[in-house]
């Protein structure tokens, strides 16, 4: 180790660092003994020739720091704590918390970041680099779980209980539901501060809206939801809290959410208890809020055929065995068949679902999916244009069972099979990270860029999107997708791409802006990749629609290494 630590200057950027380890890189790989000296009394056993990533963890240990890692971190503090306390409390705010697609401060969903760890991350690097914050408000304090804090401004004001954000218009009970933050201890206080907050008369039946839905604080609490977001830490006592205080057990997004995840009960249980104390169950067989059909069948159709746990549990609670799909319309029994499931039928039909009589088409659909291939070869032969049925690799995909695809391909389903707007079998596979079913497709021709029409994205949009990482790099090798995979930081695609086609770091993507503009939500994945495309010629100064350049972008979606990267003077 170094006899001397080196001490961060008041002008230290990210920049500044990455260009000192490049030249002492270079300085090694030109042969400089003392560089490659000064390397080695700082890293036992470097690579030879040594890597730009260990040069770097020397440098971060030459200032005192452990690791390039937190020599970034404490960088991103600085420039943070130069935006002033409000900045740093509006982002707190924003990124400790579920958003569901929302933007702070709107009603419209869409257009804005997936709820993914990256944000919760963020949010308690700033609350622990920045403590106060803490005790900035009341909302503050309850994102922080600071159970004495929200005490002290309850305190000094009980009607801060109930006073919305004017960040974004959430009550404190509403934000305590909605906040996650990763592996943080201070969560156990929920209970605490939730019972505070009521006992100073906040609502426990209070929502925030995404135009049509409500969002309570029992469904902030369950979570659950299209992207698989985390239930609150201490979620199962809360939920009873909140109901023991008027929030209804029937609370149609929570249902709804909750119906997206694993094939279990907990929540069905709990909601079906607190139903049962009031003398409500008859409710589950009536319209609610956010569901299209009354509770116990929507679920069901819901539950068909993924969830059979969860469809024998609603089946013995009332629900209907002939109830029809609420979105696709057609009856259960129906679905169960198309998906080879014989033991949803048999338990459908044993709680009184009639028989159904299936099309040629839903019979080919049917007998590949119980893997009847002599049935499906004969319907094929007969009925020739079913080869663009995309049905047979849906049933695939939705059950994860890449042996109906491959039955399906070899028959001569084709693999770019859509639907009316455009979804092919490969955006939902990469989806639902169905790894192996994507692996057949490619291999059987697919289109990997093909652009649908309900999201306007590519295969890997939707892996990306969805969070999928297997899919994600199975696709990232072939896809052109210049957008996508910036946004999935696929630097070693988007290196082949550019040897090829230099001037694409600054030509536009699909979304119409250059690269620079379609980074990353991590801010350090984002700060890599800046630097990548930076490197291989991407203008900093380019401007996007809404006048911003890259570092104001980037700013403003909390990327804050990423701007001080984009920020530094020219002469990267």
């Amino acid at each position: 180790m170094s006899s001397r630590t080196r001490e961060l200057s008041a002008r230290s950027n990210l920049e500044t660092l990455r260009r000192q380890a490049k030249r002492w890189l270079k300085e090694i790989e030109t042969g400089d003994a003392a560089a490659l000296a000064r390397l080695r009394s700082l890293i036992l056993n470097p690579a030879s020739p040594p890597k730009l990533r260990e040069v770097q963890h020397a440098l971060a240990r030459e200032y005192g720091f452990p690791s390039w890692a937190s020599l970034k971190q404490e960088l991103a503090a600085r420039e943070i704590a130069t935006r002033g306390r409000a900045a740093i409390v509006a982002l707190f705010l924003e990124k400790s918390a579920l958003r569901y697609g929302v933007r702070p401060g709107t009603e419209g969903w869409g257009g804005y970041e997936a709820d993914r760890p990256a944000r919760g991350a963020l949010a308690l690097r700033l609350l622990e680099r920045h403590p106060e914050i803490a005790r900035d408000s009341i909302h503050s304090a309850v994102a922080a779980h600071d159970l004495d804090a929200v005490g002290a401004f309850l305190a000094s004001d009980p009607a801060l209980a109930t006073r919305p954000s004017e960040f974004d218009g959430w009550t404190p009970l509403l934000r305590l539901a909605f906040t996650r933050l990763p592996d943080h201890a201070p969560s156990a206080d929920a209970l605490g501060i939730a019972e505070l907050l009521i006992a100073h008369g906040a609502a426990a039946n209070g929502f925030w809206s995404d135009g049509s839905n409500h969002f309570t604080a029992l469904t902030g609490a369950v979570g659950g939801g299209e992207n698989g977001q985390p239930a609150h830490p201490q979620a199962e006592a809360l939920a009873r809290l909140l109901i023991a205080h008027g929030a209804d057990p029937l609370d149609g997004q929570a249902l709804y959410n909750s119906s997206l995840g694993a094939d279990e009960t907990l929540w069905l249980e709990l909601f079906w208890e607190e139903t049962a104390k009031r003398g409500e169950q008859g409710r589950w067989r009536e319209p609610v809020r956010e569901l299209p059909a009354p509770p116990l069948d929507y679920l069901l159709g819901n539950a068909v055929p993924r969830q059979p746990r969860r469809a024998a549990w609603l089946l013995t609670h009332g629900a209907r065995a002939d109830a029809v799909n609420a979105y696709s319309k057609q009856s259960l029994v129906r679905q169960a068949l198309l998906d080879g499931r014989e033991d949803l039928v048999a338990l459908l039909r044993g709680h009184g679902a009639a028989p159904v009589e299936l099309s040629e088409r839903e019979a080919f659909i049917a007998a590949i999916a119980r893997a009847d291939e002599a049935e499906a070869s004969r319907l094929l032969q007969a009925y020739p244009e079913f080869r663009l049925d995309p049905g047979p690799l849906r049933v695939a995909i939705r059950q994860d069972r890449p042996e109906i695809a491959a039955l399906a391909l070899r028959l001569g389903v084709s693999p770019d099979a859509e639907s009316r707007d455009g979804v092919r079998a490969l955006h939902e596979a990469a989806g639902a990270d169905a790894a192996a079913i994507v692996t057949l497709l490619t291999e059987a021709g697919a289109e990997i860029d093909p652009v649908e029409r309900r999201y306007g994205a590519t295969p890997l949009g939707w892996a990306h999107h969805q969070g999928a990482q297997i899919a994600q790099a199975l696709l990232a090798v072939h896809s052109r997708d210049i957008g996508a995979l910036c946004r999935a930081g696929e630097s070693e695609r988007l290196e082949t791409l550019l040897a090829d086609d230099p001037a694409i770091a600054n030509a536009p993507t699909r979304s119409g802006e250059p690269p620079l503009f379609c980074l990353p939500d991590d801010d350090a994945g984002a700060a890599d990749l800046a630097e990548f495309l930076l490197a291989a010629g991407a203008d900093p100064q380019v401007r996007n629609g809404a006048g911003l350049t890259p570092a104001e972008a980037a700013r403003r979606g909390g990327l804050l290494d990423t701007a001080a990267l984009l920020d530094a003077p020219a002469g990267h």
